[in-house]
């Protein structure tokens, strides 16, 4: 008897979907430099461009400054690192609603973009709440505010870290569908990978740093595999979703360019940046 030919999976049934894992790392590589350079080159250039700077050493970790910048001209210095990574996860949440039937890979860029400077800036906000130093700081260093204001640094950078997870939840399903087999799993592994890898070249970038190896420490890996612990609970917001309408699930599938674009990034991230680079503001 002829067999019969294998009908095709119904609509709403679940599938199966893996992931290259070189091509995620590479794509968070990516990611993290994007967002190391909205915090420390846009971010504190721009801020030190308002402040009156005119020239100084750009590293992976800050901004070095010749000259002292005298109050108050020095706290929008301090304020630009935050101000750029919010710029950025504002620029990445708004491209995304222009980008959803674009390859899966650009859209977990922006998405990654998105969380690591949302759980970097607001971390940072919960660090320096806790440690009395730091960018936030300069809202509030000198006033009478002082400890009141670190008071609140932690609780409202605890409330908007909060919020970024939940937000990162929602995000997600521009890459993630509802229809996979074992999106709990799938969810995890790209948070590993996403977390190791951000964590890895951010530790690498101040290897060569003119401060000292302890800025791999002291800035490298704080702004990553301390800031990015958030990562860990988006998964279980995501589970917690209700259901919506989403497209076929795709796979983050081997993609030369992006590991090769990871690959120059950190080339130049470790070994040009890392070391510093001088910046002329002009007279």
């Amino acid at each position: 008897m002829p067999s019969t030919p294998a009908s095709p999976p119904a609509p709403d049934s679940p599938v199966a979907v893996s992931d290259d894992r070189i091509t995620v790392a590479s794509i968070s590589v990516l990611a993290y430099i994007l967002t190391n350079i909205a915090h420390e080159g846009a971010g504190h250039a721009f801020g030190f461009y308002l402040a009156g700077g005119k020239s100084g050493m750009l590293t992976t970790t800050r901004l070095i400054e010749w000259v002292t910048l005298p109050d108050p001209q020095w706290r929008l210095f301090d304020l630009g690192g935050p101000a750029g990574n919010l710029a950025l996860a504002f620029l990445a949440w708004l491209i995304q609603r222009f980008v959803r039937q674009r390859p899966v890979p650009l859209r977990f860029f922006l998405w990654l973009v998105l969380v690591f400077s949302l759980l970097w800036a607001f971390g940072y906000m919960i660090f320096c709440g806790l440690s009395g130093r730091g960018d936030w700081m300069a809202l509030i260093e000198g006033t009478r505010f002082f400890w009141p204001g670190r008071v609140l640094f932690v609780l409202l950078g605890y409330a908007f870290y909060r919020a970024s997870i939940h937000l990162a939840a929602r995000e997600m399903r521009c890459f993630i569908s509802a229809r996979e087999d074992d999106s709990n799993s799938r969810i995890a592994r790209l948070i590993w990978i996403s977390y190791l890898a951000a964590g890895l070249i951010a530790c690498a970038g101040p290897l060569r740093d003119p401060r000292g190896p302890m800025e791999i420490l002291n800035a490298g890996a704080l702004s990553s595999f301390g800031a990015f612990v958030g990562l860990f609970f988006v998964r279980g917001n995501f589970l917690r979703l209700a259901p919506s309408p989403t497209s076929p699930p795709k796979a983050i599938s081997w993609d030369l360019p992006w590991i090769l674009a990871a690959a120059a990034g950190a080339i130049y991230f470790v070994g040009i940046l890392g070391p510093g680079i001088l910046i002329y503001l002009g007279d």
